[in-house]
């Protein structure tokens, strides 16, 4: 019988090619825009599947479809708020916005200093930073949402009187909190518990006439942020 070898070998070690980490794209206001925009019209198509479904009497199904655009139209707004942080941040640290009060006291580790003080004529470091940071943040709670505009210079007061004007600047901030308030909750309470109580396991009811009207109130509010965002970087 021919000997053969049934020893062990070593495995190689690191011998995989490494693959290149993706350098992350800084976009212009109208590309930011517009990728809230081509998103929220994909979500409002689902109204035509919704309308078939309904006109089948599937009406479980119909509302289905109206809790999904009611989660995917939140997850845009959130998307949306996460792009232009970083758009005017790093307009910030480059000198062409003027600085809000909170940028001042934006921690940043040694590490990216570090790497600051190597890239002296490129802001790709901070860039890249704030994506990676910002990338596992929610900002749609109204206390976060609020946080995060004024750290970037979009005066969350500014966009309540915009996005859901009133009277009086009291009163818009007062509808725009409430407003936000119910959007997150609503959102949360179908993506969480499909709807339904905690206390009683049923499920609110959904109708077009709500999803159409949240949508609006989303809309609403990205469109004050450009607004404001376009009018300082002119």
């Amino acid at each position: 019988m021919a000997y053969r070898d049934i020893s062990l070998t070593p495995r190689a070690e690191n011998t995989r090619d490494a693959r290149p980490v993706p350098v992350p794209i800084q976009f212009s206001l109208s590309e930011i825009k517009q990728h809230f925009t081509g998103s929220m019209d994909e979500v409002k198509a689902q109204f035509v599947v919704a309308d078939k479904l309904n006109a089948d009497e599937n009406e479980v199904a119909c509302k289905m479809v109206w809790r999904s655009q009611v989660v995917l139209a939140e997850g845009l707004l959130d998307f949306y708020i996460h792009e232009i942080s970083k758009y005017c941040l790093v307009r910030m640290f480059s000198g062409t916005w003027p600085k809000s009060e909170k940028y001042k006291s934006f921690q940043i580790p040694m590490e990216k200093v570090e790497d600051a003080i190597a890239a002296l004529e490129s802001n790709d470091w901070f860039f890249e930073y704030l994506n990676k940071r910002f990338s596992r943040d929610v900002f749609l709670s109204c206390e976060s949402m609020r946080d995060q505009l004024n750290l970037i210079g979009i005066p969350f007061n500014k966009v309540m009187e915009k996005a859901f004007p009133s009277e009086n600047e009291q009163e818009a901030i007062k509808t725009g909190k409430e407003t936000i308030a119910m959007l997150f909750q609503r959102r949360n309470k179908i993506a969480h518990q499909n709807d339904r109580s905690h206390a009683s396991a049923e499920q609110t009811d959904i109708t077009k006439e709500f999803v159409e009207d949240y949508i609006s109130k989303i809309e609403s509010i990205v469109n004050a942020i450009q607004v404001i965002a376009e009018e300082t970087d002119t």
